[in-house]
């Protein structure tokens, strides 16, 4: 072979070789995003489901505290099963392709009142440590998909101009 087919063969290699990659790259975070997804609107549904809808003790004296807080504008049982319907929602919100960036949004907007409530009302415990996990997941879910939407809406913008 000679010198500059040796070279081209060399070339086509580095970027067979890159473009492989970026697709493991691309599929890693795919990945990653999907395990994201999952493992917050499952605890959601988790909480939601066999905490606030059974009415699990732990969960009726937890709102019943919340509820004294609120000097009784909210009672136990609307307050425990308002928060299980909208962590439910959050969490379908979450797992739809097209809501999922509202989805994190509410995700990081619940746990902050959550934590709020933790700091000020009910202290510190397992759900206190379970909500700032779901803040940070949430978060990192937002910041790694952040570039992609505003890269995807200039690409959008080009095409449309052109």
């Amino acid at each position: 072979m000679t010198r500059q087919k040796l070279e081209d063969a060399t070339i086509r290699e580095a970027l067979t070789g890159s473009r492989l990659s970026r697709r493991r790259d691309f599929m890693g975070k795919r990945l990653g995003l999907l395990a994201i997804r999952l493992l917050v609107s499952v605890n959601l549904l988790y909480a939601a489901i066999f905490a606030k809808f059974a009415g699990i003790p732990q969960s009726v004296a937890l709102f019943m505290q919340m509820s004294q807080a609120l000097h009784g504008l909210i009672s136990q049982p609307v307050f425990r099963l308002g928060s299980g319907a909208f962590e439910t929602m959050v969490a379908v919100l979450f797992l739809i392709s097209k809501t999922t960036r509202l989805g994190a949004r509410l995700v990081v907007l619940w746990m902050t009142v959550i934590l709020l409530s933790h700091i000020f009302v009910l202290g510190y415990g397992f759900f206190f440590f379970d909500a700032i996990v779901l803040l940070l997941l949430a978060v990192s879910y937002l910041l790694l998909t952040g570039r992609q939407s505003h890269q995807g809406d200039g690409q959008s913008v080009q095409n449309t101009a052109a």
